[in-house]
């Protein structure tokens, strides 16, 4: 019995340990597949542009940008019931996929998310919330922005 039981608690450390480096590992596995990261914006939009394009988002009242790690990421994948996307992860998954677009390693859409996801945690935490604001308007095509 006591062999079993060391067995069981082997294996329950091992998938307990596994469990936990999964979101790292699949957060750099997703950062080596795009080619660089993006550079900061030279120039911050205006406060109106940054309310505008936090608006686009559905975002409501003062714009806030918290930082992602990939176990919130993750946990926000298993329990979230809402279908929707929060107006912060749309900014910055904007700006992921604005960049992804043309610094994509490897094709195929498992890979374009599994970057994107990496990329947009990877921006939430090195950014400063109006750099994403600013970038976010740049990435977003206005038609009065056309002329």
């Amino acid at each position: 019995m006591s062999r079993i039981r060391r067995l069981l608690t082997i294996l329950l450390c091992i998938t307990v340990t596994l469990l936990l480096a999964l979101p790292p590992g699949l957060y750099w596995l997703g950062l080596s597949g795009v080619d660089g990261v993006p550079e900061k914006p030279l120039q911050l939009a205006s406060k109106e542009q940054q309310a505008l394009v936090w608006k686009r988002a559905h975002g409501n009242g003062v714009p806030r940008i918290a930082a992602i790690n990939p176990y919130s990421f993750a946990m926000t994948l298993l329990v979230k019931k809402d279908p929707g996307v929060d107006p912060e992860e749309l900014l910055v998954w904007w700006v992921a996929a604005d960049y992804l677009i043309s610094h994509q390693r490897h094709k195929g859409m498992n890979w374009w998310h599994l970057s994107g996801a990496a990329l947009a945690i990877w921006l939430s935490r090195h950014w400063t919330q109006e750099e994403i604001l600013s970038a976010a308007v740049a990435a977003v095509k206005y038609p009065e922005q056309a002329s």
